[in-house]
């Protein structure tokens, strides 16, 4: 699908290409300059101006000294595995009495749940539970847990309901919370709670340092934003992945092909991450949990090679998935603009997986519907850019038995003689938004800014590699070289499947080399031209003995 490029930065002679991609981004003042790239970025606030912390942290310290049994409620995706993983190990250094639960995907679905409460009462012998990465809606349940005696802290870093569970409820974005940053993930507010508990107790700070690559793990993977006390976590945690601090990490980095490469926030987000998710979306998340925590070199062998292998299993559940949506689409979709796809042999835990590549092939908002255990039809979403999926649902509440969310994904559970209504009533919205705004049907490329020939250096990409790590709030920028002859004896498919291409050009007499993934069929159907405008990130390949740069093609114009 072609795409509408937009020049955000035109060039200028007083600032660098470094500067003007700050600028861009609103950070202007030299001191804010230099944190964003300084290697030891000191951005981070006191804990303690979250609103309940000091009550949370007094009630855990007063079930810790009853030596109280405190049970950790977490979720199945990498935010609530490191967010459970991290609670246990800060407070298995103060407690023994301690544990974990959470809930299956396919069971029991996402967050508390009445039977859960009683098992963790009855079974566990719990007297309290400190939920991560959920809790905030669940109302009834937190209720029914105050009824049998049982109490209840919730930290959780979704956007709160009207209504508030009736406990201590730690959320950055509840009313009256007055911290200055409220993109933390769930795993980011389980170590705000852990540094509160630290500087009380007076315990050493290392007992936080080495949390920092669990913060990491969880940060990069929920897709929150890269910026501000987001990005001195994880660079501080990245430093302690690459340091092979965790055994489970470390394990994980040799199963995976990583041993001798450096770990970046790319390699998190798309191959050790998936492992993590993998475990919760075909089993359990409780192997993610195990792994984490491992102190025995083969059992962190054997459990990093099990989630290596879900993971494939997962992606190629989820490349059928695809392809069946992709048939679905192409044969029945076509007058479509909001997507609802039903495929019911498609495993619940990767339709979220799988809306998002339909989503980003249609570029339409798209939902996908599976067949519950429970007897209902169990959805996940995904929109585009201008489209806010959540609000878009909200308008169909009535017809569903229970759905979340937010701007840009959500979840949902329904009846299965209520579909159809669902999919048209979606539909007639987004096609009335698409005549008001026929634009924000059509994927957008946003490009920093125009770069001459001789500006692709191997110094200028040293100095934008201090940008990183790349992320939400904070993407890989991306440049732009007009006029650009191709050599098209040097230009073609490459891979084991010819459909990455290979890219030698010329501009201004400097020769330019890049590679486009999944580019090659693109190249051919615009006719390989002689000439194209280039839109490409930066990098630097090395390969026998040579370094020169390299650019990373994202799309090109014929000219």
């Amino acid at each position: 699908m072609e795409k509408l490029w937009n020049t955000i930065c035109k060039k200028t002679e007083d600032m660098s290409i470094v500067e003007t991609i700050l600028h861009s981004k609103g950070i202007t003042e030299k001191e804010d300059i230099e944190e964003f790239l300084s290697d030891k970025p000191q951005r981070t606030y006191d804990p303690f101006m979250i609103k309940n912390m000091t009550e949370a942290v007094a009630r855990i310290i007063y079930h810790i000294k009853k030596d109280n049994r405190i049970i950790i409620v977490g979720d199945y995706d990498v935010d609530g595995v490191t967010a459970t993983s991290l609670l246990l190990e800060f407070l298995g250094s103060i407690t023994k009495n301690i544990d974990y639960y959470i809930p299956n995907r396919f069971t029991e679905g996402y967050g508390l749940n009445l039977d859960a409460v009683k098992h963790i009462k009855e079974e566990m012998k719990a007297q309290l539970i400190i939920t991560v990465d959920n809790g905030i809606s669940a109302v009834k349940e937190i209720d029914y847990a105050n009824e049998i005696g049982l109490e209840v802290i919730v930290t959780d870093h979704h956007t709160p309901p009207e209504i508030l569970p009736n406990c201590i409820v730690i959320d950055v974005k509840q009313e009256g919370d007055n911290y200055p940053f409220k993109e933390l993930c769930g795993c980011g507010i389980a170590f705000k709670l852990a540094q509160a508990l630290q500087k009380t107790l007076g315990l050493p700070k290392s007992t936080l340092s080495r949390l920092l690559d669990l913060v990491t793990l969880g940060t990069i993977c929920d897709i929150v934003p890269l910026i501000d006390e987001n990005r001195t976590l994880i660079k501080y945690g990245l430093k302690n992945i690459n340091a092979n601090r965790r055994l489970g990490i470390w394990s994980l980095r040799e199963i995976v092909g990583f041993k001798d490469k450096e770990i970046t926030a790319g390699r998190i987000g798309f191959v050790l991450g998936p492992c993590f998710n993998a475990a919760g979306r075909l089993e359990d998340a409780k192997y993610g949990v195990e792994l984490l925590l491992s102190k025995d070199k083969n059992e962190a062998m054997k459990l990093a090679q099990y989630l290596y292998t879900l993971n494939k299993e997962r992606q190629l559940v989820q490349e059928n998935g695809e392809k069946y949506c992709k048939n679905l689409v192409e044969t029945s979709y076509g007058d479509k603009d909001f997507l609802v796809l039903r495929a019911d042999n498609l495993s619940e835990g990767v339709i979220g997986i799988v809306a998002g590549k339909m989503k980003d092939m249609f570029y339409k908002p798209t939902l996908v519907v599976t067949k519950g255990e429970e007897g209902h039809l169990k959805g996940s979403g995904r929109s585009i850019a201008g489209i806010n999926i959540y609000e878009e649902m909200k308008t169909c509440s009535d017809l569903f038995i229970g759905f979340g969310g937010h701007e840009m994904a959500c979840g949902f559970s329904i009846e299965e003689d209520k579909l159809d209504e669902l999919k048209d009533r979606l539909d007639f919205r987004a096609k009335r938004i698409k005549k008001q705004n026929p634009d924000v049907f059509v994927p957008k490329l946003n490009i920093m800014t125009e770069l001459s020939p001789k500006q692709f250096t191997i110094e200028l990409i040293e100095d934008i590699y201090k940008l990183e790590p790349y992320g939400m709030g904070n993407p890989r920028p991306l440049f732009v070289i007009h006029n650009v002859w191709v050599d098209n004896s040097k230009t073609k498919g490459c891979g084991s499947d010819g459909k990455h291409l290979k890219f030698v050009g010329k501009s201004n007499s400097i020769t330019l080399d890049g590679i486009g993934f999944s580019l090659a069929e693109r190249y051919r159907k615009i006719g390989e031209p002689e000439s194209v405008s280039v839109a490409f990130s930066v990098d630097i390949n090395e390969w026998n003995g040579n370094v020169k740069p390299q650019m990373i093609i994202e799309d090109f114009k014929k000219i």
